[in-house]
């Protein structure tokens, strides 16, 4: 029972996500989205060899939805930070390494996705707990990838 509660509610955030990036709330976009959410789900179960992938993701909704909500207060941020940027024509790309303290494959699979969503920032590689990420802030004293952000990633996705 609890494996289906965990589909239908993936299935319901998955459609969630849909209705915002197609900015309508309307009957079509929401059996839309549900429709293509639940085949995404169905082919990445038989994409894991028939094994339900939910159960290789633990995942908590609320912890998840906090994460979701902080990446696009972030995203907000990093877009407003990168106009300024450009206007001021401060722009410098610059490879940087960082070493996550996540433990899970998935955690770091979100991690990498959340950064490369952020305005000026993309993954460009990742080994083991290692990322490289190509940015075009200059140099600076903030951390490039916010603390809060990982310690909600750590309670959304749990080990």
């Amino acid at each position: 029972m609890k494996y289906i509660i965990r589909h239908v509610a993936f299935i319901l955030f998955l459609t969630l996500i849909w209705c915002i990036l197609n900015n309508r709330f309307t009957p079509f976009t929401l059996i839309t989205g549900f429709i293509l959410s639940s085949i995404s789900i169905i082919m990445s179960c038989r994409i894991h060899g028939g094994e339900p992938f939910m159960h290789r993701l633990n995942i908590s909704l609320f912890g998840f939805i906090k994460f979701f909500l902080l990446l696009v207060y972030h995203i907000y941020l990093s877009t407003f930070r990168m106009i300024r940027l450009i206007f001021t024509s401060n722009v410098h790309l610059r490879l940087v390494h960082i070493d996550t303290t996540l433990k899970d494959d998935w955690s770091i699979f979100f991690l990498a996705n959340a950064i490369t969503l952020t305005p000026g920032t993309v993954t460009v590689n990742r080994h083991d707990h290692h990322l490289l990420i190509l940015t075009v802030y200059p140099k600076s004293e903030d951390p490039l990838v916010d603390p809060k952000l990982i310690k909600a990633l750590r309670k959304g996705v749990k080990h």
